[in-house]
């Protein structure tokens, strides 16, 4: 086994990697990152950009988190993706064959679909993955996402045998689906994790040694970049996968993602040159108005509350339509910074419907919640708590990164105010916020969701009941069976008016996720950089399809 955990002095290992990289601040025009000249005399190209400090593993089976969707938009390939016009782009499959009423999928893989080690990217490697995600040990919240497919629920819940599942690997290059019913958004679920290839003899192992970085020979990619070193919190290193189906759309040669989680350090980092790429907030807004370096975007996020429902206090709707009427989301979003907007929608509302065009919140014609302190006052005293006497004590769990204590601070002083209830605060490492989350550890917590495909449902789905994402386990037989219309109903137009209902449900009518904002996305970015793809889905610029003029 080739280990490459390399245990070293993390500053000697920033220095090493980014010695003599250019980036500018200010108003000035960045300058390449390319330093040397290959043998047929073209520059070798490379980016430094970053991710958040490291969470959950790289196995598209196991448990994904910040670290496993950095990999993926470098490292994964797909069957397909979602192109900028919404088509779809085959990347791995070369062609689909879809029956008349929609419920089976044949996908042929292309002849050339390899892994960077040689071995060829086979259908038995999709097998791997959705097997090990159906078994609930995995750790994985998208095994639902699976569930369209037959007998798929019923072996996650251990009522039927793998070999009842709807996926056939017909032959080495042709992979089969057979829906329970027609699902309109299964085409754009192939991007999630669960339909990530994963290697069928070398990454069998759930959430393994491979998975963490430990066994880089077993850690080998189909996509357009393979992981070639990785200091663990410190970098990975990717370096182009020459195997890759569509190489010639890769220009970069080598992408560096350094692993830093506060916002002022890494636009220092971007400012001295370490950074080619960084993720910032409103601070640079004005430095940087009239450069070529300051990207914006609407990000497909919502940021809400979630509120224990098994036990009291929150067991009792009032109470949580209370926390909800007191909260001022102006106020929030003021907290937090000029690029962060109050939202009442679950759903990000800058999502753009597919039976409309309007974006989602255009589309639901109004807002879904008010600030109301009266009328959350009245609720309060109707649980048996007037004017906040008799609560007990509460905490607020949230990761310990400064937009997050923002919120919390800002929340904890509404609640106080406007209900007389002191809210303890909790301030978490990444990893242990999102495992007490999980594991519904928690009286109010926060979550934080970026669709994964441009679809509603996405959302939505998480908290049907019995999703894997239902991490405080809420129910109610009206919110699934609207969910369940909608996975079926192929008017989109209809479609959407049932998420639509199912999104008051969730968010006023039982107050079982409480949205609080959404935010604009501040990039810096060297203005040399350019081919700067746009994934609808999320609404963020892929990084593997990045150049350098």
């Amino acid at each position: 086994m080739r280990k490459l955990w390399k245990k070293m002095v993390a500053v000697t290992v920033a220095a090493s990697m980014m010695a003599g990289l250019t980036a500018c601040g200010g108003s000035s025009t960045g300058t390449t990152a390319a330093e040397e000249t290959k043998e047929d005399g073209s520059t070798y190209k490379t980016v430094t950009t970053h991710m958040n400090v490291e969470s959950g593993s790289l196995d598209a089976a196991g448990i994904t988190s910040y670290w496993w969707w950095s990999y993926n938009g470098i490292a994964n390939a797909t069957l397909v993706e979602l192109a900028e016009d919404g088509s779809y782009k085959y990347i791995l499959a070369e062609s689909v064959d879809i029956n008349d009423d929609m419920t089976e999928y044949v996908f042929h893989i292309k002849q050339d679909a390899n892994w960077n080690n040689g071995d060829a990217v086979t259908s038995e490697d999709f097998y791997n993955t959705i097997t090990r995600a159906l078994d609930p040990s995995c750790g994985n919240g998208y095994s639902g996402m699976l569930f369209s497919i037959v007998n798929a629920e019923e072996i996650y819940n251990g009522e039927a045998d793998m070999s009842t599942l709807g996926v056939e690997c017909v032959d080495e290059k042709t992979l089969k689906f057979t829906l329970e019913s027609p699902t309109p958004y299964f085409m754009d679920m192939l991007t999630l994790p669960v339909y990530v290839p994963t290697h069928r003899t070398l990454q069998t192992e759930t959430n393994g040694p491979w998975a963490m970085g430990e066994d880089m020979d077993s850690l080998v990619s189909c996509g357009a970049f393979y992981m070639a070193e990785y200091v663990p919190n410190q970098y990975c290193l990717y370096k182009k996968n020459d195997t890759y189906v569509l190489k010639d759309e890769i220009h970069l040669d080598e992408i560096k993602v350094l692993a830093m989680d506060d916002t002022q350090a890494i636009i220092n980092a971007y400012k001295t040159g370490e950074l080619n790429i960084a993720t910032a907030d409103y601070t640079v807004l004005d430095e940087y108005k009239d450069s070529d370096e300051l990207v914006l975007y609407d990000y497909i996020t919502s940021y809400y509350e979630l509120f224990d429902v098994s036990e009291p206090p929150f067991d009792d709707v009032r109470v949580r339509q209370a926390f909800t009427l007191a909260i001022d989301r102006n106020a929030v979003a003021t907290a937090c910074g000029t690029n962060y907007v109050p939202s009442t929608f679950f759903v990000a509302p800058s999502l753009v419907s597919k039976a409309s065009g309007k974006t989602w919140a255009e589309e639901a014609g109004g807002q879904l919640l008010t600030t109301d302190v009266e009328k959350a006052k009245e609720l309060l005293a109707e649980a048996g708590y007037p004017n906040g006497e008799g609560f007990p004590t509460i905490t607020y769990k949230y990761p310990s990164v400064q937009v997050e204590s923002d919120i919390a601070q800002s929340l904890q002083a509404q609640w106080k105010e406007n209900l007389g209830i002191e809210v303890q605060l909790e301030a978490q490492e990444m990893q242990v916020n999102i495992s007490d989350r999980r594991a519904g550890d928690f009286d109010i917590c926060r979550m934080r969701w970026t669709a994964d495909f441009a679809d509603p449902f996405t959302y939505l789905a998480m908290y049907m009941s019995g999703d894997a994402y239902n991490d405080n386990k809420c129910a109610c037989t009206e919110y699934d069976e609207l969910m369940q219309a909608s996975m079926v109903e192929t008017d989109t137009t209809k479609r959407f008016e049932m998420m639509h209902e199912a999104e008051k449900i969730l968010v006023d009518d039982y107050a079982w996720a409480v949205p609080v904002l959404s935010t604009q996305t501040v990039q810096l970015m060297n203005a040399n950089i350019t081919n700067r793809i746009v994934d609808p889905s999320r609404n963020s610029i892929r990084t593997k399809y990045l150049d350098i003029e």
